[in-house]
């Protein structure tokens, strides 16, 4: 931790404690009852959380303004940043030494919006519910004082009233049954009458009486009681004094009640508002769950993928335009797919342009191909890879001489080996795209035999890749059914009956069969019929 973290802990803690002991002492003089009774600690733990989760929502944005002014400091005043903050040049050395420093991993934790949208606004409604219950309890508080002072200065001055006569006459007895009246109520504690020296000459607790000698000093009022004196006057000479002693308990027991009223508002205006919260954020999030959605599922490569764009909002104004973004890339890409296979049809073409007898072998193969891996259950993606595979397995003879080609006696050795290299030379002008890497991959092995004596890698069983293998099938399916420059072509049975007899040396045996029941239903022939 550097001197600027542990300075800013320090700040924080000491903002922490003076916002609580201004809290603690407001709470004492503004509800003395509440201070001192059973729900202080409760009221004291929940502002403490509050204050925590204000000052953690804080901590962020003011570490990064402290660590920008520091560091603006640091730019400005050269080496006395430096002394003031040894931790940090000290680190920056360390790291020098040590090398770069490594990038944290980014956290994979997810917390949905919807959740995060209900805490933010749950907090807010507890806050304002809460300020607005401070409020209110402060306010019945102040009403209850005024109105306890109205009502003590009522009787004070009854008591002062009544008093007088028994005062004038110097009959002390009398003034019993005025005092007594005065606190026949539960809520006064005491009234006595004092004489114009401060002699307390009758008192509702006997005890306190001085008879005509004045007390050494005047006492206080008790704790929890208010105390309201009147003079006694007749024709502007004071001859004493009315005292009552009035009990704010009930005060605090109303406020007690009022407590209770508001912590039961308080929770149940939260408790409703967080429900509602989550409800309307339910409703509103689904829509962005649904956009959510799509967007992955775009991501994926699912660009048929749409949003119901309702509303007339934001989300709604999003959606829309979601949907149309995502029709121009379903446009754009099927455009870009239909010039990328026109594109490797020309190559396939100009393969064939050099060779008048494979003119439509290409095409064959492929379809051949396709079919074969169909009816063996391979995915999608691997059939369109399949797919250009076999229209360019022959796309290296481009690299090929044209006598080599177009001979018609047997190839010499060199010829041989010339021909044996347009699998390499197609791999080699495949692999170069990153798209066709795979495709690359199952041109390179499309001559390689199941037994292992192929070329160029000598690959055995399974061990070649499976598109390849069917590649090699279809290839040489078409290959002995067409007229070639150095023989006539063979008739379909003649070329079946080759076929079973390489099984399992030249051809994969599960390959050979599934082509079988691909010639008895009449696919063969159906394409051959197509692509003449």
């Amino acid at each position: 931790m550097t001197s600027r973290d542990r300075l800013w802990n320090r700040t924080l803690n000491r903002s922490n404690s003076a916002i609580m002991n201004t809290f603690d002492r407001t709470l004492e003089d503004r509800l003395p009852s509440v201070a001192d009774g059973r729900w202080s600690r409760g009221i004291r733990i929940v502002t403490r959380v509050i204050i925590f989760m204000v000052m953690s929502k804080v901590r962020k944005p003011a570490t990064q303004a402290v660590s920008i002014a520091f560091n603006a400091h640091a730019t400005l005043h050269g080496t006395a940043a430096s002394r003031t903050a040894p931790d940090a040049t000290q680190g920056q050395s360390r790291d020098r030494t040590a090398g770069p420093a490594k990038e944290e991993p980014a956290s994979d934790l997810y917390f949905p919006l919807r959740i995060k949208l209900a805490v933010s606004f749950s907090v807010l409604v507890l806050l304002m519910t809460g300020v607005a219950a401070w409020y209110l309890v402060r306010h019945e508080n102040d009403l209850l004082r005024r109105e306890a002072g109205k009502r003590l200065v009522s009787l004070t001055e009854n008591l002062a009233t009544n008093a007088q006569d028994p005062l004038l006459s110097g009959n002390e007895l009398r003034l019993g049954p005025v005092i007594e009246s005065t606190v026949q109520d539960e809520d006064v504690t005491y009234a006595y009458v004092m004489n114009h020296e401060g002699a307390i000459l009758y008192h509702s607790e006997p005890g306190k009486m001085t008879g005509n000698n004045p007390p050494e000093e005047s006492a206080d009022p008790p704790r929890g009681v208010i105390e309201h004196r009147k003079p006694i006057s007749v024709e502007g000479v004071k001859i004493g004094t009315a005292v009552v002693g009035m009990s704010i308990g009930y005060i605090q027991k109303a406020i007690e009640s009022a407590i209770y009223g508001v912590l039961f508002l308080l929770l149940g205006t939260t408790a409703a508002g967080i429900v509602g919260i989550f409800l309307l954020s339910g409703y509103h999030m689904k829509k962005i769950e649904r956009l959510l959605h799509a967007v992955v599922e775009v991501g994926e490569g699912h660009l048929n993928a749409r949003v119901e764009a309702g509303g007339n909002d934001e989300i709604g104004l999003l959606a829309k335009h979601f949907n149309t973004m995502v029709s121009r890339i379903e446009t754009a890409h099927g455009e870009l797919e239909r010039t990328f296979r026109e594109t490797i049809s020309a190559l396939a073409a100009a393969v064939e342009a050099r060779d008048s007898y494979t003119r439509g072998h290409c095409e064959r193969v492929a379809r051949i191909s396709e079919r074969l891996g169909l009816r063996l259950g391979l995915d999608r993606e691997t059939l369109d890879e399949l797919e250009l595979a076999a229209i360019l397995h022959d796309i290296g003879k481009i690299g090929t001489g044209e006598h080599v080609l177009a001979k018609t006696g047997p190839l010499e050795r060199d010829e041989r080996g010339m021909m044996e290299k347009h699998p390499e030379v197609g791999s080699r002008i495949l692999s170069s795209l990153s798209l066709l890497q795979k495709v690359g991959v199952y041109v390179r092995h499309h001559h390689e035999r199941f037994d292992g004596t192929g070329y160029p890698d000598g690959l055995k069983g399974a061990a070649i890749p499976l598109p390849a293998r069917i590649i090699a099938l279809a290839d040489a399916y078409d290959a002995m059914r067409t007229d070639r420059a150095y023989r006539r072509a063979l008739s379909k049975s003649e070329t079946l009956d080759r076929i079973r007899a390489d099984s399992g040396t030249q051809f994969d045996p599960t390959l050979v069969a599934a082509f079988m029941e691909m010639d008895k239903d009449g696919v063969i022939d159906r394409i051959w019929s197509e692509v003449p």
